[in-house]
Parts: C-alpha cells; structure tokens; sequence
C-alpha cells in the first residue's frame, strides 16, 4: 500500500507546474515542495540518521522535521523530489517507534496536505484509508485523534468501515481520515450530529 501511494504520489507531483510548488499546504507555514520534502525523511534516513538528528533537534519533533524540511527544499529542485519520491517508494524505512501503518498514515495524510490546496486528490483505494483509519483511531501523540474522536460513532460511506458510540459522524474514508488527523478541510464532506462536537476538538 505504502509503495504504491508513493507511485501515486509522485504522479501526481511530476503533472505540477513551477508555481504550484510554492502553494501553502494544509501545513501551516509549509509549502507544497515543503510537505513533498518532508514526506522523504522516512524513505530516505535510516533509524540511527533520524534519531542523531532528532537528539541535535533536543528531541523536539516540529524543531526536527522544520530542520529537514529546511535542508531538503534547499537541496532539491521539484523534478529530484518527485524522482527521489519515485525511486524510494518501496522503502521499508521507519523512524523510530513508528510502524508502516503509521508511514501509511503519513503518506495518506500529507498527500491530502500537498493536493487539497491545489483542488485535487489522489486516486487511492478505499481500503488504504480504512487501514489508515484503523491505526489512527487509537493514536494519541501527534494527531491526539484518540481524544478527538471520543465518544463519537464514525462510519465511512464509502468503505465497510464503523468505529465507536455516540452521535454520528459520517462521510467518505478520505475525508473522514482527514478529519481524524486534525485538518479542518476534511469536514467540508461530513455529514452528521457528531460533526460540531469533532470539529471544536
């Protein structure tokens, strides 16, 4: 799954034109080519070059990843980031204490970061989300999902694919994930009871 969304990925990256690269993502403060750089630290930094890396950062993740990022987009023009994304896609690489269903996330979650701002999407599977969402609805650092949606009903309509009690909150897997991941643009699709109260979390 993991390899081929970064196929994917890269696709989508090799059709941008000069000036979209430079487009404000869903991460605040981050460009297209930013989150696109940042999005090849796992594939492309061992376990050992991440962690020396994130102890110089004070052990402080926005402190590492703004580092990365900073050092990538500085050496990389967006054809090496869409043939560095290509050509590390069947990586197996992981940051420490991460588990591929968590790069899986990553890849999802930030693709939807670089796309969404542009009006478009990638052509992922259902079940890719699912996978996604499964390993997401009990993650608390980071995203803090677990405490977002609590005490909430979530259910995809477009994937067999339900989790918790209470009022509903309900719509399709990619922009139910989105949402689980603490991006605003994911409810614009969502639909139910429970959509206020997920949405003030």
């Amino acid at each position: 799954m993991i390899k081929a969304d970064r196929v994917t990925l890269a696709d989508y990256l090799s059709t941008l034109p000069d000036h979209a690269w430079s487009t404000p993502s869903l991460c605040a403060g981050w460009s297209v080519a930013n989150v696109a750089a940042h999005m090849l630290v796992t594939p492309t930094m061992s376990k050992g070059k991440v962690f020396v890396a994130f102890a110089g950062s004070g052990f402080n993740l926005d402190k590492f990843s703004q580092k990365q990022v900073d050092r990538l987009s500085a050496s990389m023009t967006p054809a090496e980031i869409v043939e560095t994304t290509r050509s590390t896609a069947g990586s197996q690489n992981m940051p420490p204490g991460l588990k591929p269903l968590g790069v899986l996330t990553e890849v999802l979650v930030h693709g939807a970061d670089i796309t969404d701002p542009l009006g478009g999407s990638l052509e992922i599977p259902a079940d890719h989300y699912v996978a996604a969402m499964d390993h997401l609805k009990s993650v608390k650092p980071v995203f803090h999902t677990k405490e977002r949606i609590e005490g909430l009903a979530l259910r995809a309509t477009d994937a067999d694919w339900t989790f918790g009690e209470g009022p509903l909150v309900e719509g399709p897997s990619a922009s139910l994930l989105l949402a689980m991941a603490g991006r605003d643009r994911g409810y614009e699709a969502l639909t139910g009871d429970g959509v206020a109260t997920m949405r003030s979390r």
